[in-house]
């Protein structure tokens, strides 16, 4: 006869054996992959112990060099069941750790992503011998990751990789042998369909700064997928980390929207409060694509070869390019070069009638901090660059696309104006900014002011304004630092 106790027992042996535990997994340059990997100050030492884990569903990765040798590229191939049921790889809060493949053999990659729903989050990859991070999977995240000095392009989605988000990312300074190749962030051969880029900047590649070529193979027809940027900008591209051009090889386009090896391919793609500038070649390139394109609200200017260029080819029956609420702008004071298909839908763009645009339109044409630090939830830098000066005609020109905005229509451009400030705090003086009396009409702006509200840093002549106190800025305040005037953090 079996005792109540050793049937409870029984019970309860069985039940621990189908309950399944998931662990975090450090990872550090100076860990070893003996130890238990679990424990922060027991960290393992290469990414391959801790992805082997059965039980591993977070990896924090630690600051530092992380040096990838030989054929050691990090291979990310199991998938999670779904966006609730996913793995994660992140950086340990506060630390940079970058993954340099400088010793990797030839050709390899320094992250090769075959998994679905994956997060990846804060980690840097630089000097691979080919791709930063290649990705195959689906339904992945890569946020807040940077990719530089690699042999091919930046981050790489191809065989049949679908539905990825790559949100607040930075390429950058990549370059291959021929600079035929190394872009920015390249969507293109035989990639899937659904994948979306948000808040990313890519500069100085020496080929495009995306790329949305494509090349179908037997396995995925990618031709007619879809792809979708959101607030990008891309600059400098077909130049290299010394400011030299990449030579003939290298397109320098800012978005290169298509193609195909027999110009008979569809992308479509969507772009939508994107910038480019300063390109070597185009700014927006239809580069033969025989896709639907839809631009709307994206910015452009100086662009050597032309703002939009979408004029190589006729489109197919069925697909459609539409271009609204776009700006066009060069350094000469003009639209510059554009182009666009026969049967193109142009409508309230800066070079179409009744709008006349000047430097006068502008905050600023001042590039400088558009390669700068982000901001500290990682989206990209507050910059007057291009944004629209108070009385231009380009504020509440445009028509409603389904995009957010304020006033009574869209403004033109990638920089919506922010609304009218309900009240003003302008600081005036020298010194701290507890001051009341540096403050006109000494009114001290309140910590976590409402929206709308605007503050102005414009201190007396040879003064500062000194932040000597903690300070909330709420979401929708426009604070402006008056250009040439100090605001300084006490320490």
């Amino acid at each position: 006869m079996i005792s109540r106790s050793h049937f409870l027992a029984t019970c309860l042996l069985l039940s621990l054996s189908s309950v399944s535990f998931s662990r975090t997994y450090y990872v550090s340059p100076t860990g070893n992959d003996n130890n238990v990997g679990y424990l922060i100050d027991a960290p393992y030492r290469s990414m391959k112990k801790a992805l082997g884990k059965t039980d591993m569903d977070t990896i924090i990765v630690r600051g530092g060099i992380h040096y990838l040798t030989g054929d050691s590229t990090i291979s990310v191939n199991k998938s999670g069941a779904g966006p609730n049921i996913a793995y994660t790889i992140k950086n340990y809060p506060g630390e940079v750790p970058i993954f340099d493949g400088s010793k990797l053999g030839s050709g390899k990659k320094a992250l090769n992503l075959t998994g679905a729903y994956w997060h990846i989050i804060g980690i840097h990859f630089m000097k691979a011998r080919d791709n930063g991070m290649y990705i195959t999977g689906s339904n992945n995240i890569v946020e807040n990751c940077s990719f530089y000095e690699n042999e091919d392009s930046g981050l790489q989605l191809s065989g049949g990789a679908s539905n990825n988000k790559i949100i607040n990312c930075d390429s950058y300074f990549n370059k291959d042998a021929s600079s035929e190749n190394a872009d920015g962030f390249a969507v293109k051969l035989d990639v899937g369909n659904g994948n979306y880029f948000k808040g990313c900047r890519a500069w100085q590649n020496s080929d495009d700064g995306w790329d949305g070529y494509i090349r179908p193979s037997a396995t995925y027809n990618s031709d007619g997928v879809s792809t979708i940027l959101d607030s990008c900008w891309s600059f400098r591209n077909g130049y290299l980390k010394n400011g030299g051009t990449s030579g003939a090889n290298g397109d320098g386009n800012g978005f290169k929207m298509g193609g195909s090896d027999n110009t008979d391919k569809r992308h479509n793609m969507t772009l939508r409060n994107c910038v480019a500038f300063f390109n070597r070649k185009r700014g927006f390139d239809q580069n033969n694509n025989r896709g639907s394109m839809t631009l709307y609200n994206n910015t452009a200017y100086a662009n050597a070869g032309g703002n939009y260029q979408m004029n190589s080819i006729a489109l197919y029956s069925g697909s459609t390019m539409t271009v609204k609420n776009c700006v066009a702008f060069t350094a000469a004071g003009t639209a510059g070069s554009n182009s666009f298909v026969s049967g193109a839908v142009l409508q309230n763009n800066s070079w179409q009638s009744p709008f006349s645009v000047s430097n006068a339109d502008f905050m600023s044409l001042d590039t400088v901090g558009a390669r700068g630090p982000r901001k500290a939830d990682g989206s990209l830098p507050d910059i007057n660059f291009m944004r629209l000066a108070a009385g231009s005609d380009l504020i509440d020109g445009g028509q409603n696309v389904g995009l957010a905005f304020t006033g009574t229509a869209p403004d033109l451009g990638a920089f919506e104006t922010a609304s009218t400030a309900t009240t003003i705090y302008t600081f005036t003086g020298n010194g701290n900014w507890t001051a009341a009396s540096n403050w006109q009409d000494n009114k001290i702006p309140p910590s976590g002011p409402p929206p709308g509200t605007q503050i102005i840093i414009n201190p007396a002549a040879g003064g500062e304004c000194i932040l000597n106190t903690a300070y909330t800025v709420s979401p929708g305040v426009l604070f402006t630092v008056i250009q040439g005037k100090n605001l300084r953090v006490a320490q």
